[in-house]
């Protein structure tokens, strides 16, 4: 199935970031008139880091397709307009978060996008929080690493979390900030 017409559809929405990517470039073929995007140079697996106005939002490991693509552009869409849908609640504690939040996906995985739209907008929100989401199909070595046994997996400030609804989980990484 080709996303092309969907990513062409989200691209008219995506303005004004700087997109460094490594072997995902057919992804963002799309979005190069109202983007910069920048090709990276010596790397052997796809990376994607976005970036709006010198922040960094999150880098992406891997390239996103299938269930991950959706809450990527929804990423690059709320990025571009500053927009978030979160809670007043979910927001206030999103913004008391500091520290790298990573979180372990496959494309195919069905409870991912969830968390990705959760984390996604955390890093919105809070340039505290440094955002790196890992396809564990194209970076093997991190199953090992981090114990991933099923997706997704979160670690926190290299601590390890459960896959909670969105308040219960930003309740805990709250906790583990202080």
């Amino acid at each position: 199935m080709s996303y092309d017409p969907i990513i062409k559809q989200y691209s008219s929405a995506i303005k004004g970031l700087k997109i460094e990517e490594c072997l995902a470039d057919d992804l963002f073929d799309e979005m190069k008139e109202n983007n910069e995007i920048v090709k990276l140079e010596g790397c052997n697996r796809p990376v994607v880091k976005i970036e709006k106005d010198g922040r960094r939002f999150f880098t992406y490991y891997g390239v996103p397709e299938i269930n991950e693509l959706w809450p990527f552009l929804n990423a690059l869409v709320r990025i571009s307009s500053k927009a978030v849908h979160l809670q007043e609640d979910e927001l206030e504690l999103a913004k008391k978060l500091k520290g790298n939040l990573k979180l372990f996906v496959t494309a195919t995985c069905t409870h991912c996008p969830a968390a990705a739209e959760l984390f996604y907008q955390i890093s919105i929100v809070n340039d505290k929080v440094n955002l790196e989401i890992y396809d564990v199909d194209v970076y093997e070595e991190y199953i090992d690493k981090y114990h991933v046994l099923s997706t997704p997996k979160i670690v926190f400030n290299e601590k390890e979390f459960p896959s909670f609804p969105p308040l219960i989980l930003l309740k805990m990484l709250t906790k583990a900030t202080f």
